[in-house]
């Protein structure tokens, strides 16, 4: 958990950043990705790169075209005049992909428990993220994801205290984990407004489910909650005007002690050993469809 927290507080640093360009358009048609930095009545001061120099200069504000989305409008520039841009104000997105457990496997285990856990590592995701912009380069998201991990142990004999084999049948366990929560999401666009990086960052809700199945007939469950972070990495391609294909990168992290226990019909409450958790971490990888309005 520490080690998310401090991810999540370099991402915020390094959010806070970033700047985003503007672009202007002179009357004979000149453009220029630049960073505004001052406006006066008479000039606009503005920076750019050129061969790999930052340079800086002014033009008359009555020489100036300013591009905004699809259309251009021109006048003189007030002292006090204040740009605004058009842009993409609601991004609704929904991923699937693969994603691997990160925690690791409690030593001494007995091999054909261990084969089963490590395929029990590994599994698919489906997310939906609803995010509003206040401005270009940021905005909220909510978001709403669930991890799927299963493996089916085929038959299995089951033995007294003496050895004496008093059963047998198939048995397969299914663990399923269920996030909701609230991002920080930026978004750097690139100099066509086309494609864009996405980064984000979250608190929410994170709870757990774990099935055991015999003869296909659920035989036991484990649940529990916690708190849950979330760290992403996205880039989508525009592929229209309103939609984009997209692609992230991942992690969620989150650990329990107590969980509920249900057998037979009977809950109780139950709790880890003393100083061990259930590590619920991953690393997830997924693709998905963008609409952006």
């Amino acid at each position: 958990m520490k080690k998310f927290l401090i991810i999540f507080a370099v991402i915020l640093l390094i959010i806070n950043k970033l700047q985003a360009q503007d672009l202007i358009v002179t009357n004979s048609g000149d453009s220029l990705n630049c960073t505004i930095t001052k406006i006066t009545k008479e000039f606009i001061h503005f920076t750019f790169k050129h061969n790999g120099e930052i340079r800086s200069t002014l033009l008359p504000s009555n020489q100036v075209v300013i591009q905004q989305k699809n259309y251009y409008t021109e006048s003189e520039i007030p002292i006090n005049y204040v740009f605004k841009t058009k842009f993409p104000r609601v991004r609704i997105a929904i991923d699937g992909g693969w994603q691997y457990r990160l925690a690791k496997m409690a030593s001494g285990m007995d091999q054909f428990w261990k084969d089963h856990y490590t395929k029990l590592r590994s599994g698919f995701h489906y997310d939906v993220q609803v995010a509003c912009f206040f401005a270009e380069n940021h905005g909220i998201e909510a978001m709403f994801t669930q991890h799927f991990f299963g493996n089916k142990l085929g038959q299995v004999y089951f033995t007294d205290e003496f050895g004496n084999i008093i059963g047998s049948g198939s048995l397969k366990e299914k663990i399923i984990f269920n996030y909701v929560g609230a991002n920080y999401i930026v978004r750097i666009y690139n100099s066509k407004k086309k494609n864009c990086f996405l980064m984000t960052a979250g608190i929410g809700y994170l709870g757990y489910i774990d099935k055991l199945f015999l003869n296909d007939q659920e035989s036991g469950k484990i649940t529990a909650a916690t708190v849950g972070l979330n760290l992403g990495l996205g880039y989508d391609i525009g592929i229209s005007k309103y939609f984009s294909l997209g692609f992230k990168a991942s992690l969620m992290g989150g650990s329990f002690s107590n969980y509920k226990q249900t057998i037979g019909g009977t809950t109780t409450n139950e709790s880890m050993p003393e100083k061990t958790s259930e590590g619920l971490g991953t690393i997830n990888l997924s693709i998905g469809l963008r609409f952006n309005k």
